[in-house]
């Protein structure tokens, strides 16, 4: 590891990096003053780490303590960074967050700097998180060409749910809905911010960062929008809604839209999920391939045949527009709809998955990501991993399927084109990008010349490439226009474009250079292929239900000349430029050299978190005090305090604790995980005695992770021996063995569990010691979790088997030697769809879930005056509502779970009598 200190930040990297590491530098220094103006505070200085061990597109600020992590893999969804450099885009919207816990801590009350910033408390009780990421997102607009508010693309969903459905209220809006996609916290953030900075000014953005940490907690930030506004969070919502309404309803008037006809799909899907059908490929029998998801469908490949009466040449042409849908297989999901393509008689697409053995850090803070190149043969139905751990974002397979073409980001950052066979997924080429910058969204015009999109200094071009000279021959000059998926198809360059302000299909004639527009759809059309048995184009058309298939004769007499073209662009980031001066921040870069330094772990990587609770109950619970935490997330170091107020039940075998401090190391090598936790604890005996032991428990994780066809999973093997230090006697008081696996298969969002799971757990306890008058010195435990689909859709059926087996060290006069307690238990669950159920501001149902579950286990042991023989078995019913609520307007946490339960218990007593009970129980989980 290596390091760069520049005057307001300090850089941990992987020597590898070292240009990415000088870029960001640079980056950082220069959008310093600009990003912080707008709020009126400079941020101190503040640690960076650039992670290139995880193949994925990500970023984050944390705070305690105060420190940004980037992912150098880059992104192939080209509506997410546009032309801009993805990294350079990270600063800016990652540093405004910096900027905004700068301005909270600023402004909040000496008094409640405490509970608000080491309580961990200031995303629930200061600005709510889409607020503070709709800023991040209107700088990032308004100071680069390339930000997200500028897109159509991005823009898509909001505006079609806006044109499209009734009123959708601000809770449904920010939490999310199981009946209809919702834009996130980003868009909503995005235009509720823009409307803001529109009419009352770029000042009040910092006004309400200001006032919210300094009113009542919690509610704070209602009243600083109302104080800056005058009006209501709601009423503002209502305005901006009203405004953005006028704004596309003027975009569409007077529209012209190329007809196209829709495929019609059987069976059908339910009207009320939206279903997406990406890259349509039609192959050389009629027959439609497509990747599909959805709210309630599991990502899959499915394959499109035509209907029996429509099969002939003649209709086929005419009026094939009835297609049968066939699963080919589930997938996981996928990067992009550029990380899949589909060729005759085959399909290839990269999934993520977690690292083989980095794949989570310590307390599952960060996760590490690989990508899986898999192929899929439609003759033998069977897909295969052509590679594993690779670092591929985006693909396209070539003509004759031979060959694939992929987008390669390395651990340093560079970017290369590789050329793959289909048949071991073996390197064949791997073509530089000498120019910098980099590639997008690729395809093969034919077996020897790829076509892409190549960013570069915030523009793009789209460019052909020889695959055996590495030549380079541009086909449209760079320019700010947002391009992207380009094709090639006889002498026309087919791509898409939002050059209107809609995302359309765009052509260019290659021999005259000759612009047009090829569709012009409501909101947005996006290439799939063009059909050469029928001449017709195939192409994916958004509508209010998802991604369309749609075709439409390919006649070049009927497109528009590009000049003739109006622009509809609606630009609600005007504003936002204007109050920023107008400027391409990222064009003002430099290419200075910092000096370079090496990595101290002790002085640069560790710092302070905040104070959290560990499983509170109301008989007690566990206060983790601030840690030392690594920049990485690889160390950890974490005093603890438990207390325990009312005493539980104490089992007769068994000492209780009631205090304990402690402290709690651990460390994730390269592999395993490494822990000690040394602890100073206060025990009471059933005789009530107290008693005090200093106890130490070492340990050693290896974990590994694994993915198997679309499922994934996880296993671990734990060994911890638990030492009493400075005690008479054996040292060792026993050691503890944890064994897990388990695998789920992917789900889609409606599903409240994996419709295929499998879980084994196994834990043995060796005890050397004895002190209790009758303890175990052999405990075994093993548990089986069986969850596979219920009747209906989205239903889910489990079974748990769990037995266990305790050899006692001493012989007892009442009680056996050796026991053996099987349990068994049998559930059935369901979502409730209880959509939009909401206190306006105050709370909003998330989603409902109704359960059934059925147990059988031993009640006990009768003693040996009773000829030592098990208790008649124990049977419970238990019906069970589980509702996760959201309040207020806090996104970013896991909603508060609230459980309703009636269990129904029933055995037979010594007498041989029947026993019913019924306790209801009611359980509240708070997330935070």
């Amino acid at each position: 590891m290596q390091k760069i200190e520049t005057p307001h930040f300090s850089i941990a990297f992987d020597k590898r990096t070292m240009n990415q590491a000088q870029r960001i530098a640079n980056t950082l220094e220069t959008i310093y003053k600009p990003v912080s103006r707008s709020l009126g505070i400079y941020p101190g200085a503040i640690r960076l780490w650039l992670n290139n061990q995880s193949a994925e597109a990500n970023s984050c600020f944390s705070s305690p303590p105060r420190q940004l992590m980037f992912s150098n893999f880059y992104p192939a969804n080209p509506y997410f960074c546009g032309n801009a450099d993805f990294i350079s885009l990270l600063c800016i919207h990652e540093f405004r967050h910096v900027v905004q816990h700068s301005i909270q801590y600023h402004y909040t009350p000496f008094l409640l700097k405490p509970f608000y910033f080491w309580g961990n408390t200031i995303t629930c009780s200061g600005v709510p998180s889409f607020f503070s990421e709709g800023d991040a997102v209107c700088v990032e607009t308004a100071l680069t060409k390339s930000g997200r508010g500028r897109f159509p693309g991005w823009e898509k969903l909001y505006k079609v749910n806006l044109l499209e459905r009734k009123p959708i209220s601000f809770g449904k809006q920010l939490f999310g809905s199981y009946q209809h996609r919702m834009p996130g916290i980003y868009r909503l953030g995005y235009y509720f911010c823009t409307h803001i900075r529109k009419k009352y000014g770029a000042q009040a953005i910092r006004a309400i960062y200001e006032k919210s940490v300094r009113r009542v907690p919690f509610f704070g930030f209602y009243n600083a929008i109302k104080e800056v506004t005058k009006k209501s969070v709601l009423e503002i919502y209502k305005e901006m809604n009203q405004e953005l309404l006028w704004g596309w309803q003027k975009q569409l008037e007077g529209l012209s839209i190329t007809p196209a006809t829709h495929i019609t799909i059987q069976p059908s899907a339910d009207t009320t999920d939206p279903i997406d059908y990406i890259k349509p490929f039609m192959d050389v029998s009629g027959n439609l391939k497509a990747w599909k998801k959805g709210l309630g469908v599991r990502p899959q490949l499915v394959s499109l045949s035509p209907h029996s009466f429509s099969k002939s040449t003649a209709l086929l042409k005419k009026a094939s527009t009835h297609f049968q849908e066939t699963r080919c297989c589930f997938t996981r999901d996928i990067l992009a709809p550029a990380a899949f393509d589909i060729g005759q008689g085959c399909a290839a697409w990269l999934e993520s998955c977690l690292h083989p053995w980095q794949g989570k850090t310590l307390e599952n803070r960060t996760y590490n990501y690989t990508v899986r190149l898999q192929y899929y043969d439609f003759k033998s139905k069977k897909n295969r991993t052509l590679t594993k751990n690779c670092r591929y974002n985006a693909l396209a397979i070539s003509p004759n399927t031979a060959q694939l073409v992929a987008v390669e980001v390395d651990k340093g950052g560079t970017i290369y084109l590789v050329i793959l066979e289909t048949q071991q997924g073996r390197v064949l080429k791997k073509i530089d990008n000498a120019a910098g910058g980099y590639y997008l969204t690729p395809s093969w015009c034919d077996e020897a010349h790829i076509v892409a999109i190549h960013t570069k200094e915030g523009q793009n071009s789209i460019v052909r490439i020889n695959v055996h000279t590495d030549k380079v021959e541009i086909l449209l000059p760079y320019s700010y226009e947002h391009r992207n998926s380009p094709k090639i198809y006889k002498d026309y360059l087919l791509y898409n474009s939002s050059y209107n302000g809609i995302d359309n299909i765009y052509a260019m004639h290659l021999p005259t250079k000759h612009g047009f527009q090829v569709t012009s759809r409501k909101y947005g059309a996006y290439l799939g292929m063009v059909d050469p048995v029928n001449h017709q184009l195939v192409f994916n058309d958004y509508t209010k239900d998802g991604m369309a298939i749609a075709v439409m004769p390919f006649d070049p007499l009927s497109w528009l000349p590009l000049e003739r073209v109006e622009d509809r662009t609606v630009r609600h980031y005007e504003t936002l430029v204007a109050q920023e001066n107008n400027s391409d921040i990222l064009a003002q870069v430099p290419e200075h050299v910092y000096p370079i330094t090496n990595y101290n772990f002790w002085r640069d990587s560790l710092g302070f978190s905040s104070i959290a609770l560990d499983e509170p109950k109301i008989i007690g619970g566990k206060v983790l005090l601030p840690e030392l935490l690594s920049l990485q997330h690889n160390f950890k170091a974490r005093p603890h305090f438990y207390h325990q107020f009312n005493p539980e039940w104490k089992d007769q075998n068994n000492e209780q604790k009631t205090s304990a401090l402690g402290l709690d190391i651990q460390y994730q090598t390269c592999y395993p995980i490494l822990n000690a936790d040394f602890s100073f604890q206060r025990k009471l005996s059933v005789q009530d005695k107290t008693s005090w032991r200093k106890q130490l428990e070492v340990g050693i994780k290896f974990p590994y992770y694994f993915t198997l066809d679309s499922s994934s999973g996880e296993t671990y093997l734990h060994i911890s021996p638990i030492l009493r230090l400075f005690d008479k006697g054996n040292i060792l008081d026993y050691v503890q063995y944890k064994f897990m696996i388990k695998n789920a298969a992917t789900s889609c969002i409606k599903d409240m569990h994996a419709p295929w799971s499998q879980q084994l757990d196994i834990s043995y306890n060796h005890r050397f010691e004895h002190t209790e008058t009758y303890s175990y010195d052999l405990d075994w435990n093993v548990q089986f979790h069986l969850f596979f689909p219920g009747i209906f859709p989205h239903h889910y059926t489990g079974l748990i088997p769990e037995c266990q087996y305790r050899h006692y060290s001493k012989e007892h006069v009442l009680f056996p030697k050796s026991e053996i307690l099987p349990k068994f238990q049998l559930l059935y669950g369901f979502p409730l769809y209880l959509d939009d159920w909401q206190i306006p501001l105050i709370w909003f149902l998330r989603k409902a879930s109704f359960a059934v579950s059925y147990a059988i286990q031993p009640a006990g042991w009768i003693n040996k005056l009773d000829n030592l023989r098990l208790q008649d078995t124990q049977h419970t019913i238990t019906p069970q509502l589980t509702f996760w609520n959201g309040f207020l307007s806090i996104e970013s946490y896991d909603p508060v779970k609230v459980l309703i339960a009636f269990p129904f218990h029933w055995k037979k007593d010594l007498n041989k009598q029947w026993k019913f009970s019924w306790k209801p129980k009611l359980e509240c989980t708070l997330a935070w």
